[in-house]
């Protein structure tokens, strides 16, 4: 099997595994009597709200703490959670830094090469 062939199959697997729950319902309430799936259909609605609810809570608390933090220049402990900052990440601009150090190699004795990492996005499937 190629790469590309992996990379489809781990795509799919990640689409079933979103829809799973939504598939475990339905099961579910298959089995039931229509008055009590609906119940049960109502029960799951309450929660989806609820979990909508809280998911925009936490998104502006996190916000809050991250521009008080940065307003402040100081981290922040919680009982269960933490703020810390974390210093920007410097870059260069390699191109020129090569450049440069043609000319003047010492600079190369400043240069850590890290070890490759491989991150997997979804990619947009823009059609011609």
């Amino acid at each position: 099997m190629d790469l590309q062939q992996h990379l489809d199959t781990l795509s799919a697997l990640r689409v079933e595994h979103t829809q799973l729950p939504t598939q475990k319902l339905a099961a579910i309430l298959q089995q039931l009597d229509p008055d009590t799936a609906e119940r049960v259909q109502a029960i799951v609605r309450e929660f989806d709200d609820r979990e909508a609810q809280l998911t925009a809570e936490m998104a502006q608390q996190e916000a809050a703490i991250k521009a008080y933090c940065l307003e402040t220049g100081a981290g922040a402990h919680g009982t269960y959670l933490q703020a810390i900052i974390i210093a920007p990440r410097i870059t260069w601009d390699n191109k020129a830094m090569q450049v440069y150090s043609t000319l003047h190699p010492e600079v190369l004795a400043y240069r850590k090469v890290g070890e490759p990492s491989v991150q997997i996005r979804a990619r947009s499937l823009k059609r011609d």
